[in-house]
């Protein structure tokens, strides 16, 4: 669950309380994805696209732990992440991602 949870929500799941609604007057979205991917896959081995991701990955997981930035989810070539969400940081959220 902390994977993909907030501790603070992870937590209240696996103690099976329900985890109250949370609201944020704004938050900064970070979204990438690679432009071409389809194409760049189409022309190297599975294990180098499958390296290439981890790698690429990996490093934005580590920039997420440096900024306090929440990472939401990676499906194929895209990841996401959101300042502002789990952590307080009204004034500097959108620097975070800027410099994410």
């Amino acid at each position: 669950l902390l994977s993909i949870f907030p501790r603070h929500v992870a937590e209240a799941l696996r103690d099976g309380r329900k985890p109250a609604p949370e609201h944020r007057d704004s938050v900064t979205i970070f979204f990438s994805d690679i432009v071409g991917f389809t194409n760049i896959s189409g022309t190297l081995e599975p294990h180098k696209v499958s390296d290439m991701l981890d790698r690429l990955y990996s490093r934005f997981d580590e920039l997420s732990r440096e900024t306090g930035i929440f990472k939401v989810e990676t499906i194929g070539d895209a990841y996401m992440a959101v300042a502002n969400l789990v952590e307080e940081q009204h004034g500097d959220h959108a620097a975070r991602i800027a410099l994410f």
